[in-house]
């Protein structure tokens, strides 16, 4: 969304999750195979009033919201471990750090589910997320706590919003 629109003046809603699964990726590199899994959990869903939303952006009988969430990464190695580092780059080591950029060894047909959240409304809203991998990069330096490669994920999500099925009960 386009619009500057703040937190502060959208509408908390509560929501239930409906189907929640990771996203599966498995990684063939000579240094780094094994399954990489991605979830995109949500924690916050916010309804945005139509007057805070442009006109060419409004959605026809559906509302706007602004979902919140926290990105889970997992990756289960066929690999070899080794001695876990002692520290993890942040700040400025992220932007220096040796990688290796590991999207071309992403085997085929990867597994980008679209996840279900019921948001409370009166109907309730049926509100789809599906996270897609944009880039997967290995810090070579770096191991994780279990040996493991150390592995950076920037992915997007798109949503879909429509009317919830009958027997969407305990959400108005």
């Amino acid at each position: 969304m386009s619009a500057n629109i703040s937190p502060r003046d959208c509408k908390d809603k509560l929501f239930k999750i409906k189907k929640l699964q990771y996203n599966t990726y498995e990684i063939d590199h000579a240094e780094v195979k094994g399954t990489l899994r991605l979830l995109n959990l949500p924690t916050n869903v916010m309804e945005v009033p139509e007057k805070l939303i442009p006109i060419a952006q409004r959605q026809l009988d559906v509302p706007t919201f602004m979902v919140g969430s926290q990105t889970i990464v997992a990756f289960t190695s066929r690999g070899k471990k080794k001695e876990p580092s002692l520290k993890v780059p942040v700040g400025n080591e992220m932007k220096t750090a040796k990688r290796v950029d590991l999207t071309s060894f992403i085997l085929d047909q990867p597994f980008e589910p679209w996840n279900e959240i019921i948001v409370q409304g009166d109907p309730p809203v049926l509100l789809k997320n599906r996270t897609i991998l944009a880039k997967l990069e290995w810090f070579s330096e770096y191991t994780n706590q279990l040996g493991d490669p150390y592995l950076w994920a920037n992915h997007s999500t798109a949503q879909s919003v429509s009317i919830a099925t009958t027997g969407e009960s305990g959400m108005i």
